[in-house]
């Protein structure tokens, strides 16, 4: 997790708070350990939402012009679904209400009722989509009305009415706070007629709107209010949701805003247009990184309503706009329109309508950037196969040069590059793909290693807990079909894998002698099956979960059939494949082992800024900061073994030490580079923080290399500080780029 406090002490305490969802942090691209179980929203939603465009005036008659519009236009062949009624469409809960305390709607407005337009949405094969703010109406408690179905009322679920939960169409005075402990029946009875009511108008997607930390209890017995309705419907929450509750959002909803609203609200007289800007949408660069690892099947990041549609009434440049639709794809982000669906300008719908593109969303790999200190970013993600999505941005005010840089993104040597917005194979490539962009301009691309590129990731020693010995090749071999087996510590390559992430919460297992990957032979599910080294071919035999024991150790389930790496007795034994038997012989320790020799970057998890001299200096007690990458030596370190797992971390500039000054065991201390005088404040252990990220471990005090309160900037502080679980405490160990 990111940390952005003003000072160390809070920073500490949010950290001790939330120790128990420092793993998924540190795991990053991993998938929701605990998606809502609903069945719906396999991929991120698509579709369109009323409240950019129409605002405070939603009728049936404009949510049907709207609903044809997006079949007439074609968009609802490319994937485009639901239809969403945001706020607005009823009367004031805190004087009117139905016979049973819900929200009226406004006859006005839907003379016809919720469930006809419904039923016009699914007739034109769309879904249909509603909104609400958590709570209970004031009318209702004043009008104390039954509880549908129950001999229960609305006072029954109610006990403060001095404070308000949040609405925004008739302000914080309208509904009050359901008290779920006051009577669980009947609070879980009263959700459970709204979301039966819903079901009846044949609602696919609810927007609970204004949600915060507080509605936590409203939140789950939403969830089970709309699974015992019948019908499986979309729950989405809104907004600028706290990502440290990221892990409960994910558990009980389908989707959460991340952010505040994209709208700009700088129209002249009232009106809609513009609907955003650049500086909303920019926003979102900072933000997302925060969430990547949260979203996957089941639940997702909503960066808000995509602004393209309208032209010059959108807000946005053309080149801005196709910015816009670039991070939001490869951010696997739910694509709902903000704009007008009757008036679609021809070059928007060209760009709303790339099918590529929409893959790359629909995919739902969400992307991480490579380094949030720069203006001009490179974003990535696997894609499963062994090929990579790859977005360039240029965030600056003028024109300039993105490069993404292979080893940045996972693999060294030479690529297919297909740019998908043109739809254009731009050839091979080799050691990176870069682009000369426009102000606030994108590429999208998909880059393919060619056959012989192997992964540029940390290598590992794969130590069963049961055994001591480590995964292995039989005899060393690079063939297709070796057999897989342990054997007592050897120092050699064939006993280090490097670990790629797959998009899907798995990853691959290359032999770094061989470049094979670690492989189910015939994609058996027989147990007890040798597992074998086979090349790339992207099937899920290839892929494996790391799920953490709590004991520093890990199993590894195959993707392709659920069972575990395990292992017979005796040195040389078989690796095979068994069920899940709770056997130490099916955990795994990942040590790290940095390549003798090799220069590496070490990257912040928190930034994506790499450790870096002050100055390019060559002195004794240059200070030691993160910098964006800029291909200078001093940014390149190497690991000399000193014994017994301990190192020293050696500039490639200066040939000097990263170092404790003084020695010194306050907090905070900023590091420095020092020549090597043999003592312990210059020598580091390098302890597992999740697949391809370590920590530094001081021998001295046993403290950590910290980044100060996970600074985006430029000269930001590297220090030593107390384990606290957060990202800015792990590091990526990346080969330079070729």
């Amino acid at each position: 997790m990111s940390f952005n406090s003003a000072t160390r002490l809070a920073r500490a305490v949010l950290a001790a708070a939330l120790a128990g969802a420092a793993i998924p942090a540190v795991l990053a691209g991993a998938a929701p350990a605990h998606a809502e179980a609903n069945g719906v929203s396999a991929s991120p939603p698509m579709g369109w939402s009323s409240w950019s465009y129409l605002r405070q005036n939603p009728t049936e008659a404009n949510i049907e012009a709207q609903a044809k519009a997006m079949s007439t236009s074609g968009l609802v062949s490319h994937g485009y679904a639901y239809v969403n009624i945001d706020d607005f469409y009823y009367l004031n809960p805190a004087t009117t209400v139905d016979a049973y305390g819900r929200w009226a709607t406004d006859p006005a407005r839907f003379p016809d009722g919720m469930g006809a337009v419904g039923g016009y949405v699914h007739n034109l094969h769309e879904q249909f989509g509603m909104y609400l703010t958590p709570g209970i109406p004031v009318a209702a408690y004043n009008q104390n009305t039954p509880i549908q179905g129950t001999s229960y009322h609305a006072r029954d679920i109610v006990s403060v009415t001095i404070d308000h939960e949040t609405n925004y169409n008739f302000g914080n005075g309208s509904m009050y706070y359901i008290d779920y402990a006051k009577n669980p029946a009947a609070a879980q009875a009263y959700l459970n007629s709204w979301a039966d009511e819903l079901a009846s108008w044949g609602v696919d997607y609810l927007k609970i709107d204004g949600v915060g930390d507080w509605d936590v209890a409203d939140i789950q017995h939403w969830s089970q209010a709309l699974n015992q309705s019948g019908r499986p419907i979309h729950l989405e929450l809104s907004n600028s949701l706290d990502v440290n509750n990221a892990a409960t959002w994910q558990k009980y909803a389908n989707g959460w805003r991340i952010d505040g609203d994209v709208e700009c609200y700088c129209g002249a007289g009232g009106s809609s247009y513009p609907l955003t800007d650049w500086n909303n949408v920019a926003a979102r660069f900072g933000d997302a990184p925060k969430w990547t690892s949260y979203a996957g099947p089941g639940g997702w990041n909503d960066l808000d309503s995509v602004e393209v549609g309208n032209g010059d009434n959108d807000g946005l440049t053309p080149t801005e706009r196709q910015t816009q639709l670039t991070l939001w794809a490869i951010e696997g982000a739910p694509l709902l329109l903000g704009t007008d669906l009757t008036n679609l300008d021809s070059g928007d719908l060209a760009l709303l309508g790339n099918d590529a593109v929409i893959a790359v969303d629909q995919a739902g790999h969400p992307a991480h950037p490579v380094d949030q200190l720069t203006q001009q970013q490179v974003w990535t993600a696997p894609n499963g196969d062994g090929s990579y999505t790859v977005a360039l941005f240029n965030l600056g005010s003028s024109s300039a040069t993105v490069t993404a840089h292979f080893s940045d993104v996972g693999f060294s040597g030479s690529a297919d590059v297909r740019d998908l917005w043109s739809g254009t194979d731009l050839g091979s490539a080799t050691g990176n793909v870069s682009a000369t962009l426009a102000p606030h301009a994108s590429r999208l691309f998909k880059v393919t290693p060619a056959a012989g590129s192997r992964a540029a990731t940390l290598h590992y020693n794969l130590v069963n807990a049961a055994t001591g010995q480590y995964l292995d090749v039989s005899g060393g071999s690079g063939a297709d079909g070796a057999p897989i087996v342990q054997q007592p510590a050897s120092g050699g390559a064939d006993q280090q894998w490097q670990l790629a992430p797959t998009g899907d919460g798995t990853y691959t297992l290359a032999n770094a002698n061989s470049g094979e990957l670690l492989t189910i032979p015939g994609n058996s599910t027989a147990a007890g099956t040798q597992l074998v080294q086979y090349h790339q071919q992207g099937g899920a035999d290839t892929k494996w979960q790391l799920t953490p024991t709590g004991a520093g150790s890990y199993t590894l389930t195959a993707r392709s059939d659920g069972q575990l790496l395990d292992v017979g007795s005796g040195s040389g034994a078989a690796v095979v494949q068994q069920p899940a038997s709770g056997a130490a012989g099916q955990d795994w320790q990942l040590v790290p082992v940095p390549v003798a020799g090799a220069q590496y970057k070490l990257v912040n998890g928190a930034s994506g800024g790499r450790m870096d001299v002050n100055d390019d200096s060559t002195a004794d007690a240059a200070g030691i900061l993160q910098w964006s990458d800029n291909g200078s030596s001093d940014q390149l370190w190497t690991f000399d073994p000193q014994g017994g797992g301990v190192y020293t971390v050696v500039n490639a500039n200066s040939g000097k030490l990263l170092n404790i000054p003084g020695p010194t065991t306050i907090e905070g201390t900023q590091l420095i580079q020092y020549h090597d005088d043999g003592n312990s404040n210059s020598r580091w252990t390098l302890v597992d923080a999740g697949p391809n990220r370590i920590q530094l471990k001081s021998v001295y005090d046993g403290q950590l290399i910290d980044l100060d309160n996970s600074s985006l900037s430029n000269g930001g502080t590297v220090l030593q500080w107390p384990a606290d679980g957060g990202a800015n405490q792990t590091w990526s160990l990346v080969p330079p780029s070729s």
